[in-house]
């Protein structure tokens, strides 16, 4: 699922992002940087998945 990055000044939509670790956009409306990094660095949507599939697939 795509986030939407707007300017943290005039709101105007910057960007539609997937999976990030920084980011770094300049508006160019109003000429803000915007700065953004991603809430957790540790999980990874590979290690939800892992968790998710514990069932075994021979007894499907």
């Amino acid at each position: 699922m795509l986030k939407e990055c707007r300017c943290g000044n005039c709101k105007r939509l910057l960007a539609r992002v997937g999976e990030f670790t920084e980011l770094q956009i300049k508006c160019s409306r109003c000429g803000t940087l915007n700065h953004e990094k991603a809430t957790s660095l540790e999980r990874s949507p590979l290690s939800d998945l892992s968790a998710v599939n514990t069932a075994d697939p021979l007894s499907a």
